[in-house]
C-alpha cells in the first residue's frame, strides 16, 4: 500500500493545484495527446467536468516553464450516486455522489516516466480523502495500466462492462482504508 503521507514533487519546480477554467486549452491538448482521438475527452466535457466539478481537478504546474506555471499534467473525476462506472456516470457530475470516477490521468509526452503520474495520482487520492466526502474511487484504465495503478494503491476489480473506444478496459478500485 502506498504512503499517501510522504508525498514530495519529483522536481522541486511542480506544484500540484486545482486548475483552472484559464487552462482549459492546456488541458485540452494534453488529453488530446494522451488518448486515441475516440477514447480523449472533447473539450466541452473536459470543461463541463472545469466548471461542474472543479474540486476534483487538480493538475501538476511547473514554476520553470518558460510560460511561467504551465500545466504539464493533470488528474479529474466527476462523482457518481452509484456504486459501479457506468457509462451514465462518466457523462455527469452528481454533487451529492460519494462515488468518484476518474476520467483522465494524463502528462505531457515529453515528461513521462520520470515519477510526475505516480506523484500526481497518489496527491489527488490524499488530496480527495483528506478534503471531500468521497467513500470509494473507481477508474478504468487498459491493462499495460494495471500494474502502475496496482502500485499506487488500486486494486484490480475486473475487466469493466463500459465500452469506451476499440479495446477492453479494466476497472480499479480504491477505498481509503487501502491508503493507510
Amino acid at each position: 500500500q502506498p504512503d499517501l503521507k510522504m508525498l514530495t514533487a519529483p522536481s522541486p519546480s511542480l506544484r500540484f493545484t486545482l486548475v483552472s477554467i484559464g487552462a482549459l486549452d492546456s488541458a485540452f491538448n494534453i488529453e488530446s495527446a494522451s488518448y486515441p482521438s475516440d477514447e480523449a475527452a472533447t473539450r466541452d466535457k473536459l470543461q463541463l467536468r472545469l466548471t461542474e466539478a472543479n474540486e476534483y481537478f487538480w493538475g501538476v504546474h511547473d514554476s520553470a516553464a518558460s510560460e511561467g506555471n504551465r500545466l504539464v499534467g493533470f488528474v479529474c473525476g466527476t462523482l457518481t450516486t452509484s456504486d459501479a462506472i457506468t457509462e451514465e456516470s462518466m457523462s455527469q457530475h452528481e454533487p451529492n455522489g460519494r462515488t468518484l470516477c476518474i476520467h483522465s490521468v494524463v502528462v505531457e509526452g515529453a515528461r513521462r516516466r520520470r515519477g510526475i503520474g505516480m506523484w500526481m495520482i497518489k496527491s489527488y487520492v490524499a488530496e480527495v480523502f483528506r478534503s471531500t466526502p468521497v467513500e470509494r474511487i473507481l477508474l478504468m484504465c487498459k491493462k499495460p495500466l494495471v500494474e502502475f495503478y496496482g502500485a499506487a494503491g488500486f486494486e484490480l476489480v475486473g475487466p469493466s462492462d463500459v465500452v469506451h473506444g476499440q479495446d477492453p478496459w479494466f476497472l480499479m478500485r480504491l477505498a481509503p482504508a487501502q491508503c493507510d
